[in-house]
Order: structure tokens, then C-alpha cells, then sequence
């Protein structure tokens, strides 16, 4: 399961108080000599550069909103400022619940989430700091210190010239970066700033880049807006319990005890198409989810395309390149592949045999499987939040009506939070809860009829001995075992000595043809240099990259996911364990596992000049073939 990454999210809410702190620095005159020499001229020459010191002075405050993106997830954001040094920035993370920061007229810095509020200290360097320094620079600030201290020098990035300042010694402060030919102020540590428009006569940088995977999208600005000291006071904390919240069904009965509502990601109009790099291991390089291409010109760009992730509320733009059919790539990328189909239409859907999924927030009336499922509760959730893009994918992966490998399984689900917010804004792993909750599925199975029990428990994310509640799951693990029921998830060689990895698939490739399949993206180029190279045998390999799935977006959507991850093995293996189990009500995983390997196909594959075995790569016929006799 993906993190919910609340903690993440933090950091996130953070880096757009660091870049939006930054563009602030355009509304904040600099005094000479404050800043050390060097550093006041380059900061003089981009004031100027973006509307003059005289303009800038007339603005007392300021308010942005915007999007922020990190991997999959979307929130919307606002920020207000003013001269005299108060802040606060706001992320919205779902209905009801937000991240908030802020600076009040002392100087003090806080930050509250989930009604918890605590003091960010003001004596080590932090993307507040930042804030602080462009909104209050006559204030208290270790930056001022260190950027005066800071050394200036041209380097090259890519094709540009730029003048950087950098502090010496290991003082935390972030690498400042200005165009050699506009003066203009283009990157501080990894978050880069383009898209410099005016607004008002002041050239803002409407877009943000925080390495590969968090973006933020400025999409309004206001100035001189009247804004009361209370925006910026430091809240008083509220009393939460540490068990967030549980809902489960009455006693006796499988319910829906929730229907969230669909998730919305808040992305419209994109100005350019973003760039695939072959040569990252970053995913996610080119996502265009929810967005719309209209007015671009793409008929150049097949590499890019070919590495996008995308969804049915995509628009794409009437100039597409020859080969690129964002259709047949979703029609592709539905099919569970290497002969999943074939298998059902010899009547293996996976019949009688109950599927647990543990995950996130589901859109539990999906038109993949609302009609699968069966009982939908949450555990330890601290919102009650809209759903969320992994729990529909993993559900559809696994028994999905077109997309699933077990399309006539039967569907218990508990959404679940396995951690809670720590201090300084970092999450806390605790297994307990999940624990708790392949329990409750062992409770519910008490309640089914013999013959339609749960026999697998599909749980995308793993655990180790460092991390808190670990006995616990494990120990839970074990009683599911004893009960007949498997669990996978990415800790299975932990749990059961069972080994697998997913696999890569080019976007036009035929999902059926095992010569289609190859290392997964995330882990290609270890496997061809030897870092992460494995005989054929020794793990069972099974579809990752290039899936569509059930969308959160709304009930009839999907999205197509060109990079995957273990999170979309895991339900895979479910599904095809759970058509194991109709053919043979008897199996154990250590049985499934073995005739899986044997029956498993083993291919060549070529990188430039080498060629290496790779298998066993599953074979969903041979296997139940296999089990019929």
C-alpha cells in the first residue's frame, strides 16, 4: 500500500512555502549590505529584473493559490503574506482537512494538521526560515547570516549560464541560482521556477519544480488584499484521539459503512507536455492525469507519450503523433495479460473464493467491482477523506470485472492507515493497526458460508524489524496461515520464503505474448548491469508496468498507469491465487507457489549487445492446467 504520506505531505506543504516564500522575495525590498555585498546585488538585479523596487514597495500583501502535486496524490493550496513578516500557508488535503503554517507578527513559526499544532524551532534552517527571510528581512533569521557569508560564482546548468550563491561549511542553506542574462532568480536547492509572468507589472513564476515528482501550479494572484492579524495566530491545539477513527459494520452484518466521494485532483490546462528521461530511474516523469492538452502541438513527442500516465478526463489535443492511440493503450493496458482471459473463459473467475484487500480509501461504487463487493470498513483513518487513487487500482487488479485477474471473486475491503503524524511532521509507522485489521478479516470469514470464505489477503505495502507493531503483523500474518488463508503482500519473502518482482511492458506491446514482457522500469537497469540480477526460478514474476485500472475519479473511469510497482503485483497474485483456489479448494500458498514456478516461462531478452534468461515469468494456463491434474 502507498503511504498516505501525511507526513510527506508536510514536507510538501513546506517546499511551497520555500518557493512561494521565494517568489516573495520579489515583493520585499532588500536592504544594502543585509544581505552581504555580493549576495544584495544579485537579489537587487532580479527586484529589478521582475518590476522594480518602486512597484514593489506599493505592495503590502499578497495571496496565491494554486495546486501542488506529489506522485499521485493532488492538493490545492493558498498562501497568504504580508511585509511586516506574517505568513501562513494552507493544503488542502481532502474535505475537511488541511495542513496549515504560518509566521505571526513575533516571528514565531507553527504548524497544525489534524487539529494537532506545534512550534517549528527557529534556530535551524528550514523552508520557513525561507519565508521569514522574504517577508520580514529586518527579523531575526540565521539565512541573513549565512547568505552573507555566501560565495557567488557562474556555472552552467543544461544550455543556461547562471550566478550562484552557496554558504560554505555545512550551514543547511539552500543553493540560490540566477540567470547570468536576466538577473532573474530561477532555483533554490531542487525547487526551480519558471514560467515568469506578470501580474500587476510583477513577473511571478507561475510554475514550480521540486525534483521529478512534486510540482506546484500558482494559479491566481492578489495583491493588496485586506487580510486580519487572525489569519496568521497561531491556533490552540485541538484534543485528538490517538486511535483516529474506526467504523466498522453492526455487529453480525457485512456493510458499506462508508461511500466516499470521488477524488478530484484539481489539474486542468497544462502550457507544455513534460519530458521522459530514459536515463532516470524516477517515475512518474510524464503525468497527465486529469489534465488538458488542448492547443498543444504533440505530433513530435511519441517517446514522451509512449511513458504517459494518463485517465478518461485526460483532453488530448487534435496534433498527436502518428502510433500514439490513447484508446488502444487503455484497451491494452485492461487486459491482466499472459493468458489471464483465456483462463476465465474456461470458466476460472475466481467463483466462490473471497479476496481481503487491506489499502486505502476506496471508491466503492466503481462500476469494476461494486458488484464484488461485499463489506467495505475503515480502521484508524484520521479523516474521513474522498477516495483515493490506490485502493480503486488495487481492487480492480485484483478482481475487476474487465481489468481484474479474479473478475467473480467476492471483495472485503478495509481501508487503513498503518501510522500515525509524529513530531516535526514525520510519519510513524505502526503495523498494530494493521494487525488489527487482517484480524477483523478473520472475524468477517467466521461469518461466510464454508464454501465462499476468504482465502487471500492482498496488502500492498511491506514491513521490517525496525518498525513498530512488526510482531504484530507478522504474529496476524501467522494466524491467517493457520487459518487457510494467504497473505501476500511486498514482506511475503519475510512471512513465507516466497520471492517475486514485476514486470515491464512497452506501451503498444501485446499483454498476452510473454516475448512482450521484460524487467520492470524501477529496476531494469540493476538487472542488466548485474546490481540486481537473479536466476530464472527463483522468483515468480508477474505484470507491474503499463495497467489500467478503476480511476477514484468517478465510477465509470480509468487511468493507465505506464510505470508500476509492487503495489500493482501484489492484488495480481491475489487474483490468480484465488482462481487457484476454485480449481483447488486445498491449495496452500507453498503448493500455489511451486506449480506457479514450474509451470512458469522462461524467454530471452536483449539490451544493446547482451542477452539474459528471465523467468519464470507466470503462466496463468499452464498453471491451472497444472492443478486440474
Amino acid at each position: 500500500m502507498t503511504n498516505p504520506r501525511i507526513g510527506q505531505v508536510q514536507e510538501a506543504a513546506s517546499v511551497i512555502i520555500l518557493g512561494l516564500g521565494l517568489i516573495a522575495v520579489c515583493l520585499s525590498p532588500t536592504r544594502a549590505g543585509q544581505l552581504g555585498c555580493r549576495a544584495t546585488e544579485l537579489f537587487n538585479r532580479h527586484l529589478d529584473a521582475v518590476g522594480g523596487r518602486a512597484l514593489l514597495d506599493r505592495i503590502q500583501t499578497v495571496l496565491i493559490n494554486g495546486t501542488a502535486k506529489e506522485g499521485e496524490q493532488r492538493f490545492a493550496f493558498e498562501f497568504r503574506a504580508n511585509q511586516s513578516g506574517q505568513a501562513v500557508v494552507a493544503v488542502k488535503i481532502a474535505e475537511g482537512n488541511s495542513i496549515r503554517f504560518g509566521r505571526d507578527r513575533k516571528g514565531g513559526m507553527w504548524a497544525e494538521r489534524m487539529g494537532q499544532v506545534r512550534d517549528v524551532p527557529c534556530d535551524v534552517v528550514t523552508p520557513l526560515l525561507v519565508l521569514s527571510l522574504a517577508f520580514w528581512p529586518q527579523g531575526r533569521n540565521p539565512l541573513i547570516e549565512d547568505l552573507a557569508e555566501a560565495t557567488c560564482r557562474e556555472e552552467t546548468e543544461g544550455e543556461q549560464t547562471v550566478i550562484t550563491t552557496e554558504a560554505p561549511g555545512n550551514t543547511g542553506l539552500p543553493k540560490l541560482l540566477f540567470d547570468k542574462e536576466t538577473g532573474i532568480l530561477c532555483q533554490v536547492g531542487r525547487a526551480a521556477f519558471d514560467n515568469y509572468t506578470a501580474e500587476q507589472g510583477v513577473r511571478i513564476p507561475l510554475a514550480i519544480q521540486d525534483g521529478p515528482r512534486m510540482s506546484y501550479a500558482v494559479e491566481s494572484i492578489r495583491f493588496n488584499v485586506a487580510m486580519e492579524d487572525s489569519l496568521f495566530v497561531r491556533p490552540e491545539a485541538k484534543p485528538a484521539g490517538p486511535e483516529g477513527r474506526t467504523e466498522l459494520s453492526a455487529p453480525g452484518r457485512l456493510q458499506v459503512v462508508r461511500r466516499p466521494p470521488p477524488a478530484n485532483f484539481h489539474r486542468g490546462a497544462i502550457d507544455r507536455l513534460p519530458t521522459y528521461d530514459p536515463n532516470s530511474t524516477n517515475s512518474w516523469q510524464v503525468d497527465v492525469r486529469g489534465t488538458d492538452l488542448n492547443g498543444l502541438d504533440l505530433t513530435d513527442r511519441l517517446a514522451d507519450l509512449l511513458h504517459a500516465h494518463f485517465d478518461t478526463k485526460t483532453r488530448w489535443p487534435a496534433k498527436l503523433p502518428a502510433g500514439f492511440e490513447p484508446g488502444q493503450i487503455m484497451e491494452l493496458n485492461k487486459n491482466p495479460g499472459l493468458g489471464v482471459r483465456m483462463v476465465h473463459a474456461r470458466g476460472i473467475t475466481g467463483q466462490g473464493v473471497g479476496i481481503g484487500i487491506i489499502d486505502q480509501t476506496l471508491l466503492v461504487d466503481h462500476t469494476e467491482y461494486r458488484d464484488r463487493l461485499r463489506l467495505y470498513e475503515e480502521i484508524h483513518l484520521f479523516e474521513a477523506s474522498a477516495a483515493q487513487m490506490h485502493g480503486s487500482a488495487v481492487a480492480s487488479i485484483a478482481v475487476g470485472k474487465t481489468v481484474g485477474v479474479a473478475p467473480s471473486a467476492d471483495l472485503y475491503y478495509i481501508a487503513e492507515t498503518h501510522g500515525a503524524p509524529g513530531g516535526e511532521g514525520k510519519f510513524e509507522w505502526d503495523f498494530s493497526w494493521l494487525a488489527k485489521s487482517i484480524d477483523r478479516l478473520l472475524e468477517i470469514n467466521k461469518l461466510l458460508p464454508a464454501g465462499k470464505r476468504i482465502r487471500v489477503i492482498s496488502i500492498s505495502v511491506g514491513w521490517g524489524p525496525q518498525q513498530k507493531g512488526y510482531a504484530e503483523v507478522q504474529a496476524a500474518t501467522e494466524r491467517a496461515t493457520h487459518e487457510g488463508i494467504f497473505v501476500i503482500s511486498t514482506s511475503v519473502e519475510s512471512t513465507h520464503k516466497l520471492a517475486f518482482h514485476g514486470l515491464g511492458r512497452g506501451s503498444l506491446s501485446d499483454p498476452e505474448e510473454v516475448e512482450s514482457y521484460g524487467p520492470g522500469s524501477w529496476w531494469a537497469a540493476a538487472f542488466w548491469s548485474g546490481r540486481h540480477r537473479f536466476a530464472p526460478g527463483e522468483r515468480l514474476l508477474v505484470p507491474m508496468d503499463n495497467r489500467a485500472t478503476a480511476s477514484p475519479t468517478g465510477t465509470e473511469d480509468y487511468v493507465s498507469y505506464a510505470d508500476g510497482g509492487w503495489s500493482w503485483s501484489v492484488p495480481w497474485i491475489a487474483g490468480l491465487y484465488a482462481l487457484a483456489c476454485q480449481v483447488r479448494p486445498d491449495i496452500t500458498p507453498e503448493i500455489f507457489w511451486s506449480e506457479a514456478l514450474k509451470a512458469g516461462r522462461t524467454i530471452q531478452i536483449r539490451n544493446d549487445s547482451k542477452e539474459l534468461e528471465l523467468g519464470a515469468i507466470a503462466d496463468p494456463v499452464a498453471l491451472i492446467e497444472r492443478l486440474q491434474r
